[in-house]
């Protein structure tokens, strides 16, 4: 009998075990809480700040704001009982908006909803669509915008194919206050560029198109280092120490260096590129030191220097023109000592920077090495490859 009655009662447990749970609030209601009053409203771009005061009641627990935005999907804000303001975001016009505001309580109780109409600032979605410009660049087009609110965004580059039709070529997020990015890769003929920018609220921008659609890309080559030579100049360093070369800098093989001695920061050199040439951009190749990069040795921060005419042998500073301040940067923002394989892969391709199209064309062009990486008084450059197009 005692059997029997042990089985019923693991019956009865199994069954009460698998009986679905039921989510409800943690804690009983104290009474349905009063709304928020004396809200106060500041238009900030694409929404408005509120403010508000809470009522005093004990088991209250935070704010939300539910509205609806252009796109027709409605969004829901909540804050603390712990603060007195609610982000109201997402919109992209200046239209009169309504937002529904409640209180809520530790039994998920609502409160009656307070409904308050406010007209969003400009978006920064609309300020950065109203500032892109699309111009020609060399081998593709050149891609400029302002972000002014540094606000979060997904620009989509497209170009047109060998058939006519437009392809997705990259995409990306930014939040910088001024960018740029280019297509490259076409070649000297008429083609279609554009872009489509969206917003964390999926608003989007029309395709954007250049002034007159098409454009036509700019020649572009790598100029040959076989007519470069290293030069000489008097406050140069020289790259020949522990199994560096001078000549390794512009060799095409980014298993040689050019090595500095210890002590020897900043550490200068200047390239003859053997003719005159309209300079779009120069790409620095970091030595594969210990089966890694962005370590010891290897270039971080560095400027550029540029003219056309012969310099003087001494070096002679005034006589050169600043072009650029450089710093190698990580994509993965990681600290030192942690490399990713996106790290990893932005190192073997080189890291470019790229000349303003205004830049006058130059024969002669110098690198002053200012900081490495690994913090040492040396620096060992694995390559510089020159891109443009020689002019004389």
């Amino acid at each position: 009998m005692k059997k029997f009655i042990t089985y019923i009662a693991v019956i009865i447990l199994i069954a009460t075990s698998c009986t679905e749970k039921q989510l409800e609030p943690i804690t009983g209601s104290l009474g349905k809480p009063q709304p928020v009053t004396d809200v106060q409203i500041e238009p900030v771009a694409g929404g408005a700040i509120l403010t508000y005061k809470i009522p005093n009641m004990e088991d209250i627990l935070g704010v939300k704001g539910i509205y609806k935005l252009s796109t027709g999907k409605t969004y829901e804000a909540t804050s603390s009982f712990y603060e007195n303001k609610l982000e109201i975001l997402g919109f992209n016009d200046t239209l009169s908006h309504v937002v529904e505001l409640f209180t809520f309580n530790r039994a998920l109780e609502l409160s009656e909803p307070v409904r308050v109409t406010f007209n969003p600032k400009e978006s920064a979605l609309n300020k950065v669509i109203k500032s892109i410009s699309i111009v020609s660049d060399f081998g593709g087009a050149q891609f400029n915008w302002i972000n002014e609110d540094r606000a979060p965004l997904t620009f989509e580059f497209l170009a047109q194919d060998s058939l006519g039709k437009m392809q997705t070529m990259r995409i990306i997020t930014s939040e910088a206050e001024i960018a740029r990015q280019s297509l490259r890769g076409y070649e000297p003929e008429p083609r279609v560029f554009a872009t489509i920018v969206r917003d964390y609220w999926d608003n989007r921008s029309d395709t954007i198109y250049p002034d007159g659609k098409v454009i036509i890309p700019r020649y572009e080559e790598k100029l040959d280092k076989t007519k470069m030579t290293i030069m000489k100049l008097g406050n140069d360093q020289n790259f020949t120490n522990w199994e560096g070369m001078d000549s390794y800098i512009i060799d095409d093989d980014h298993s040689t260096f050019g090595h500095s001695p210890n002590s020897s920061l900043p550490a200068p050199f200047t390239i003859d590129l053997g003719g005159i040439a309209k300079i779009s951009r120069v790409v620095m190749h970091q030595r594969n030191y210990s089966n890694s990069y962005y370590n010891w040795g290897n270039p971080q921060k560095f400027i550029i220097y540029g003219r056309v005419e012969r310099p003087s042998q001494n070096g002679n500073w005034d006589e050169w023109t600043k072009i650029m301040d450089c710093e190698i940067i990580k994509p993965s923002g990681s600290p030192s000592g942690t490399v990713t394989d996106e790290d990893m892969a932005a190192a073997r391709e080189g890291h470019e920077f790229v000349f303003e199209l205004s830049q006058e064309p130059i024969r002669y062009i110098r690198f002053e090495i200012l900081s490495t990486f690994g913090g040492t008084t040396f620096t060992h450059p694995a390559d510089v490859d020159v891109y443009g197009e020689l002019v004389q």
